[in-house]
């Protein structure tokens, strides 16, 4: 089976839980421990328990002569292998400022035919392997990953180095994906909240590399040729900036002999990495995008958060737990269940490697639309002001602790958060401690973090609306001058 789009990613994912889920224990596996939580019969509800601790096997690392960093977890549960391999200075924030989306077009063209085989023939080989490979990027990075039998390595990694050194872009294929993409940015124009997205991110990060839409715009689209793609990937695609994450039934002998093998004719020094940027110095701002007798208003507050390897980011991540995080948080609670407004909405923070945004947002209903910013930024206001209840936060940090193990109990899993570690220079015992850290967060870090990342007088605010609906109702709120768009 061959993967050729982001989507193809959660299939892996669940190929390789299927096949990690049973089995005998390993010493060598990530593993949780935790004591048996009491409960008694008719009681109600069982008590959260106490969260388990993440044990994580050791990372082993090593670099190839052509500059290939290689990042190692041997995980002997099944015989099967996954790896992502992370080019850190191919992601969307080196899109060339004439064509946004450069990087992820070059990116899911990659399986889309080498100098060496078709994309037939590429499919063909990977569904005789019962493997597969799926390439994309984010802002930060771009990754090609994929999975597949531990037996069959060798001749995974011959795929892998042939789409990652020799793609062709193909004309036939190139118009195919090129259609695709145009055809998707069409679909968004009907989408609130991707409206409130894209004009959130212009908005509030302006020309810094984060100001763009990832897939570009329709008319970068249809303007970007095969040459593009090709001159992308030759400036960006080196050994000098990528690291392999292999986690699987493999060792480190093995692992090399069959990189060196493969990866052997990539050559290229590593890329003009960019200068930090600043982040961009947010005022409040505020625009209404025109959707005519709309039910409801998508709405999108954000305000300058932190980076992802800031020492706030998991203080931070508590906060929005707190806030948004799910059932249990307060906007859910007492925006959606107590007064009605919305189905959900939800808080988060967007860390990445150059900067942050700190959002809150949903779609309410248009009635509603100014309670429901008031009550949002009422929130805020008590959180900078007032510090947790204990139980409360207890709550916020075990439920980010207990959904951790799952992301580490397949070889996938382990891979990729693995590549998160890549992605922003994180330390190697970065999910090792990070229980710790969490439950080490307190009241008052909350309350520190609040009143750094939830800074009003800087709220950056989009809104898509009806506008007879709406903008009456935006009188006196504190957004500053609000600006109404077309679509």
């Amino acid at each position: 089976m061959r993967a050729r789009n982001p989507a193809a990613l959660l299939a892996l994912l669940a190929f390789t839980a299927c096949a990690t889920a049973p089995g005998r224990p390993d010493a060598q596996a990530a593993a949780v421990t935790a004591p048996p939580a009491a409960t008694t019969l008719g009681s109600g509800v069982p008590p959260l328990g106490i969260a388990p601790d993440l044990k994580l096997p050791a990372q082993q690392k090593f670099r190839l002569e052509n500059g290939l960093s290689v990042r190692l977890v041997e995980y002997h549960r099944l015989p099967i292998v996954a790896f992502h391999l992370v080019m850190r200075e191919a992601g969307a924030a080196r899109d060339p400022a004439d064509l946004p989306g450069v990087a992820g077009f070059t990116a899911a063209m990659l399986t889309e035919g080498t100098k060496n085989r078709s994309a037939f023939q590429l499919s063909d080989e990977l569904g005789f392997l019962g493997a597969s490979l799926t390439a994309g990027a984010s802002m930060d990075a771009a990754y090609v990953s994929g999975a597949g039998l531990s037996r069959d390595l060798p001749r995974l990694l011959a795929l892998l180095a042939d789409v990652t050194m020799n793609p062709s872009f193909p004309d036939s294929d190139f118009f195919r994906v090129q259609d695709q993409r145009r055809v998707g940015l069409l679909q968004q124009r009907d989408q609130p909240g991707m409206i409130a997205s894209k004009t959130f991110g212009k908005l509030f990060w302006g020309d810094h590399p984060y100001g763009h839409w990832i897939g570009g715009t329709e008319a970068s689209v249809v303007k970007t040729r095969p040459d593009d793609l090709a001159r992308f990937h030759a400036a960006h695609w080196r050994p000098g900036a990528a690291e392999i994450v292999v986690v699987g039934d493999v060792d480190a002998a093995s692992l090399r002999a069959a990189l060196d093998a493969a990866f052997a004719g990539w050559k290229g020094s590593d890329p003009v990495r960019p200068l930090p940027a600043e982040g961009p110095a947010t005022t409040r701002r505020a625009v209404l995008v025109e959707k005519p007798k709309a039910s409801q208003t998508f709405l999108i507050l954000g305000m300058p958060g932190i980076a992802r390897g800031d020492p706030d980011h998991v203080p931070a991540e508590v906060l929005f737990q707190v806030l948004g995080g799910g059932s249990a948080s307060r906007l859910f609670r007492e925006i959606r269940e107590d007064k009605g407004y919305t189905y959900g909405l939800w808080a988060r923070e967007s860390a990445q490697r150059l900067g942050g945004v700190s959002y809150l947002g949903g779609g309410v209903r248009a009635d509603a639309t100014r309670q429901a910013i008031q009550d949002l930024l009422g929130q805020v206001k008590t959180l900078r002001d007032v510090p947790v209840p204990e139980a409360e936060l207890a709550d916020s940090r075990n439920a980010i602790i207990l959904g951790l193990p799952g992301d580490f109990a397949t070889a996938a899993g382990i891979a990729g958060k693995m590549a998160e570690q890549v992605v922003y220079s994180l330390p190697d015992d970065h999910w090792s401690t990070y229980p710790a850290r969490v439950r080490a967060v307190s009241a008052a870090d909350v309350q520190r973090v609040a009143r750094r990342v939830l800074d009003v007088d800087r709220l950056c605010t989009v809104m898509v609306g009806d506008p007879e609906a709406v903008k009456p109702q935006l009188e006196g709120l504190p957004l500053g001058d609000v600006e109404v768009r077309k679509p």
